[in-house]
């Protein structure tokens, strides 16, 4: 099934809730690691204030919740970025790593434990990337 962002935000999260926990290279990489992240989708011009935030729960290589986050803080970790940075990441034409190197995307939280646990994130990224997705922009 396709779902459309922001349209069909409710049913996006909970299939990447899925695909995530499908991925045995994600238990394996997130083995270990507690973690309660908030993904932003920001405006990017188009918009007043946030599109989308989406807020995933991580226990021992499972994800254990994920759904629409209402407020902030709260997290131990906040990645953001703007909705087109956002599209091409999921279309895997953009490196989530190299965008928050370069300050497409924003981080919040402590780095180097992200650091040693980036393959247990690039895992996430990639289940994300496994969601067929649309947009509606």
């Amino acid at each position: 099934m396709t779902y459309t962002l922001p349209t069909d935000a409710e049913e996006w999260v909970a299939a990447w809730r899925e695909r995530i926990n499908d991925r045995e290279q994600f238990a394996a990489a997130a083995e270990g690691f507690d973690a309660a992240f908030r993904f932003e989708i920001r405006d990017d011009g188009r918009d007043d204030g946030d599109l989308l935030a989406f807020h995933v729960d991580i226990e021992d290589g499972t994800c254990t919740a994920a759904s629409l986050a209402e407020a902030d803080g709260g997290y131990d970790f906040v990645l953001r970025g703007p909705f087109d940075a956002w599209s091409a990441m999921l279309s895997g034409t953009l490196d989530v790593s190299e965008a928050v190197m370069d300050g497409t995307f924003d981080i919040e939280g402590n780095t180097m434990t992200l650091l040693r646990r980036q393959d247990a994130v690039a895992e996430m990224v990639a289940a994300a990337q496994n969601v067929d997705t649309e947009f509606a922009r």
